[in-house]
């Protein structure tokens, strides 16, 4: 009882302290500010940042560019400073005292945006005036409304010198962002990911769909992690390209550097918001399939499994002579049979695809005192895929606070937990994808056919019923994450700025894989037929720790120094299990049913630290004329001792030539407003090229019988040397007609040498590989952003801006006499001397010479040949007993290229009064894809070539001799033209404001990926079936990309 009674005590004093704080709180002075920013037109601007420099109190304009909110600042002058995106940022001085205070302004158009303070490569806030290399940004507002819930997605078209790549439309499909092109093939070339200043993991590590085949063949296909992060929760995103942001990120941001800011509280009452959306999602486009109602062949069984009809029936002409690829009765010269018999054709893509829905809900809540804010976020994501039984959900929390301890010390802090989870089919590179499974077999089946047990049928010999996979296959996956971040910033004395930041990033994945026993004959054991089951697990942990001082003094008058140091240091640790098991014993689905374990299990585990210490000193002159050098030793546990602390340099100057005194006298000033020059220069090493132990020899996990010997899988290399990338930069800043129009411009050289390569070595050597410095490659490129506000008066605001990216990559140097390093089994891919990275290095089409298709006679059919001559010199040979069929051995050449030669986005943004329009058109031009599915889907005769030949529009053997059944498979067929112009987005948009209930309401329309424009067979050229691998432009089972259509609501309550 006496403890209970201290207790008691102990809330009654907290209480009447608290009570007092409260009263003290409403006792201090409330005054009202408020007014309404306009354009030059008189125009209200919605969507502008009004705030108390002071206090931090502050709020946005709504609608009709009206603002208010209520400050406790002290009686005396104060400055309101007033910015937004399009526009020049201002200050203006008022008066706080007892009575209310309206402040009315007009803003200045500003295209460029100089004035803008950026953080990322310039330790601290720098604007962008000073800086001599070019910086993207994306506003909240730029993120709001665009129907995407992935943010590499939003990147697309609002960042220069970017190429972004969605892989897969799965709901939690990944995307893949280069910047500037590829920058390593062994590692990643993928940029480097900072949140709130903490370094972050965006790999797409694979926990299910483990094995393509039984085999063992591995896959690469998944949801990169930047899913994690919510949109709602950005302020804003910073972008800089190349190796000009290494000296200060590191090495690790050789790639380029993107940054993300995460919404802070601000002084006031609290706020809430909430954003809730509804979203469908539907097939956009549907392949072209054989609708003709024969099929070659002779009919001896409704299913016709008793004749052997297979996959190869459109090759071996008769489904009794089923044979192997390549030695049918048109490659043995037998007869060609052109019978046919009646068959019913089905659309498979009716059984596959469903129109879904999705729904993203998002709540925050933000508000601050004097000397703390705080921002506090829950979220909600669930998207059903437009492949049946799949789906992608995302909880989230995210927790901001700032403290202010004194006029010197200020903490900040954040956390955010986030759970996903996914419901998944095979994808990508997959004999078990719904869309192999379906391009992979004639359409003569009816695959909704049961026996009396209510079991599917079956469809080819081999083949996998498509709806075995959809109702039987049971794939899941489920990730936990957490990111937290801990900053002290410290300004003891005037000038000195000391930022120390660490924070980690961890997350836990796990993943199962379950296949029922098909219930049907002759399917392949490679298939699973007895059932598969698998486990993986993959833990992530990195720990980030950064020191940054900088010290910025007057030297003269008109001369300021920026001097600045700084150390970081990371710690990795991954850990990798995984388990695989088939011919499954009956109603059990954990690993203990396999019997089989045909792959051996995996347990990896990495550790690797990264290191690096830098300095950076500016000079400002006039605040027009500013030159910058740094430099930065870096090392990384995953090199030998020779390759650690290397030096790595970076130079820079901008000259805002339009501020010097004969610029703005001169007449042209009135029409060419700004004109500001600049270039950088910036080396890096890429200490992500390799693995952790890809220094170290490695064994194969396997023994020889009676013996206890592993034999060798690759030679260690300790003296390879981390790949070097050196760039320069130069490039433009202009504006015209008082800030209506702005012009952006770079020109980038990046040199890559010592690039890291695997080289496969001859037996001899004791191993299969050997990973070393072999080659050198060389990017250049341009990228020019042209934004213009063409109208904006009585309440119409039209902006428009326009992105255009050019980079051309090329391998200049390969070692060991090598002149061709293949990426597959199939070498259709792979690095070339002389040619740009992935190039498609195949067989072809023989030609005569002008150009036309060399036919031979087949048993009375002119069908095509594949090009044949002498490898050594790829000179074309003929038969040499006369004539025109080649002969020899069959060439290669490069046919196609996945890098495109030039990329475009137009944005028009146009705002009447409440009502709001966006439309983004993206285009993509000069690559080709590598379509896997349509030469499989025409030798199966689903196929609109197949089609053709049944029709007698081709001749019989014609997709046969192109496919590989008669000779080699010509590889030409395979590649396809993949430019594409597509309505990416457009967005309708309807804002509310003086409510009983909130501040403002906005309702949007948005729709996105609603058309393309182009010649691709495919369902889609835009996607990729290697994911973020080095490997681009491949086609085979990827999900296509759905058009979608969202409504939201965004509500702000008072």
């Amino acid at each position: 009882m006496k403890f209970s009674f201290k207790l008691n005590g102990y809330y009654k004093t907290s209480g009447f302290a608290l009570f007092l704080q409260l009263i003290a709180v409403v006792a201090m002075a409330q005054v009202s500010v408020s007014g309404k920013v306009s354009n030059l037109g008189g125009s209200g601007i919605p969507g502008i940042s009004v705030t108390l420099k002071s206090t931090g109190e502050g709020s946005a304009t709504n609608a009709d560019g009206n603002y208010q909110f209520n400050t406790t600042a002290k009686p005396g002058s104060h400055t309101l400073v007033f910015s937004g995106v399009g526009f020049r940022t201002m200050e203006q001085i008022i008066q706080v005292g007892s009575s209310p205070i309206t402040q009315n302004v007009s803003m200045e158009l500003d295209a460029l945006g100089l004035d803008e303070v950026v953080v990322t490569g310039t330790l601290g806030g720098t604007s962008k005036r000073q800086l001599g290399n070019s910086v993207s940004t994306v506003n909240e507002r730029q993120l709001q409304n665009t129907g995407a819930s992935n943010l590499s997605t939003i990147l697309n078209g609002r960042v220069m010198g970017a190429q972004v790549t969605q892989n897969s439309g799965d709901p939690g499909g990944g995307t893949s962002i280069k910047l500037r092109g590829v920058g390593s093939i062994f590692g990643s070339s993928e940029p480097l990911y900072i949140v709130d200043g903490i370094i972050i993991d965006n790999s797409s590590a694979n926990v299910v769909n483990l094995s393509a085949d039984a085999q063992g063949a591995r896959i690469q296909s998944g949801t990169n992690r930047i899913v994690d992060i919510n949109p709602n929760d950005i302020e804003r995103i910073e972008v800089i390209n190349g190796a000009a942001a290494a000296a200060i990120y590191g090495s690790r941001a050789s790639n380029g550097v993107v940054q993300i800011f995460t919404k802070k509280g601000k002084k006031g009452e609290p706020k809430v918001n909430l954003v809730t959306s509804i979203q469908h999602n539907s097939l956009r486009k549907r392949l072209e399939l054989n609708d003709h109602p024969f099929r070659f062949g002779i009919q001896q069984h409704p299913r016709l499994f008793e004749t052997g009809d297979r996959l190869t029936t459109i090759a071996n002409l008769r489904p009794d002579r089923a044979t192997n690829p390549g030695t049918g009765p048109a490659a043995l010269g037998g007869p060609l049979d052109v019978t046919t018999y009646p068959v019913t054709r089905y659309d498979y893509q009716d059984d596959i695809f469903e129109s879904s829905l999705g729904t993203d809900n998002h709540v925050s809540v933000t508000g601050g005192y004097e000397k703390a804010n705080y921002y506090f976020s829950g979220s909600y994501l669930k998207n059903n895929g437009i492949v049946r039984n799949t789906d992608f959900q995302r909880y989230g929390f995210r927790g901001r606070t700032d403290f202010i301890l004194n006029n010197w010390i200020k903490l900040t802090g954040g956390i955010l937990f986030t759970n996903s989870r996914s419901n998944d089919m095979p994808n990508g590179n997959n004999f078990f994808s719904p869309i192999s499974t379906m391009t992979i077999i004639d359409n003569v089946w009816d695959i909704n056919e049961r026996d009396a047990l209510g079991n599917l049928q079956h469809v080819e010999r081999v083949r996998l019923n498509p709806l075995s996979v959809l109702e039987t296959y049971d794939i899941r996956q489920e990730t936990n994450r957490t990111l937290t971040d801990f900053k002290v910033n410290l300004t003891p004395v005037t000038g000195l700025n000391i930022d120390l930041t660490t924070g980690f990033d961890t997350y836990a994945q796990q993943g199962f894989e379950f296949h029922d026993r098909v219930p049907y004959p002759f399917v392949a054991a490679s298939f699973f037929p007895d059932g598969y089951v698998a486990n993986a697990k993959y833990n992530y942990y990195q720990w980030t720790g950064d020191a940054v001082a900088s010290y910025k003094f007057n030297l003269l008058d008109e001369l300021i120094s920026t001097s600045s140091v700084g150390y970081s240091v990371q710690y990795i640790k991954t850990a990798y299990s995984a388990q695989e098991g088939r011919d499954l014993i009956p109603l059990v689905k954990t690993i203990s049913a396999a019997q089989n374990f045909f792959n051996p299990p995996v347990d990896n585990r990495t550790e690797q630290s990264i290191f690096g210490y830098f300095f950076q000193q500016t000079f400002g002159f006039k605040n027009k004329l500013f030159l910058t050098g740094a430099g930065r030793f870096d090392g990384s546990s995953a090199f030998g001792k020779d390759a650690q602390n290397i030096f790595y340099p970076k130079a820079s100057i901008s000259y805002n030539i339009s501020d010097e005194n004969f610029w703005s006298g001169g007449n042209f000033s009135n029409w060419f407003n700004t004109l500001k020059l600049r270039a950088s220069y910036g080396k890096a090493g890429n200490l992500t090229g390799i693995g952790a132990y890809d220094r170290f020899i490695t064994y194969l996990p396997i023994t020889y019988t009676g013996g206890a010997f592993a034999p060798r899988n690759q030679i260690g290399n300790v003296n390879i040397r981390p790949e070097i990338k050196t760039e320069w930069e130069a490039g433009a800043d202009m504006q015209f007609f008082g800030g209506r129009v702005g012009l952006q411009f770079s020109i980038y050289d990046q040199k890559i040498t010592d690039l890291v390569l695997p080289f496969n070595l001859a037996p001899s050597n004791g191993a299969a590989s050997l990973v070393d410095n072999l080659g050198k490659m060389n990017n250049k490129g341009i990228e020019l952003m042209l934004t213009a506000t063409p109208v904006n008066k009585n309440n119409f605001k039209w902006d428009v801006s326009l992105l255009y990216n050019k980079n051309k990559n090329k391998i200049t140097e390969l070692y060991q006499n090598a002149t061709f390093i293949g990426f597959d089994a199939g070498n259709t891919q792979g690095v070339l001397l002389g040619q740009p990275v992935g190039v498609y290095y195949i067989n072809y089409f023989a030609r005569d010479a002008n150009g036309n298709l060399i036919l031979k006679d087949v048993n009375g059919y002119m069908l095509p040949q594949v090009e044949r001559g002498d490898p050594n010199t790829n000179i074309p040979a003929r038969d040499p007993n006369g004539g025109v069929v080649p002969s020899a051995t069959p060439l290669r050449k490069v046919i196609g290229d996945p890098n495109p030669d030039f990329s475009g986005t137009i944005i028009n943004e146009l705002n009447f009064k409440n009502f709001g329009l966006r439309i983004q058109l993206d285009g993509v031009y000069g690559f080709e894809v590598y379509n896997w599915d349509w030469i499989t889907r025409n030798n199966v005769g689903n196929g609109p070539l197949a089609e053709k030949e049944l029709k007698g529009e081709l001749p019989r053997g014609w997709v046969a001799a192109i496919g590989g059944f008669i000779g080699p498979r010509i590889q030409e067929e395979h590649v396809q033209d993949g430019s594409f112009t597509k309505i990416r987005e457009v967005a309708l948009s309807y804002s509310l404001s003086k409510l009983k209930f909130a501040e403002s309401v906005k309702l949007s329309l948005v729709g996105r990926n609603l058309f393309s424009f182009d010649n691709y067979v495919g369902f889609d050229p835009e996607i990729n079936s290697s994911g973020q691998s080095i490997v681009r432009g491949n086609d085979f089972g990827a999900f296509p990309i759905p058009r979608t259509i969202q409504f939201s609501i965004i509500t702000n309550f008072k």
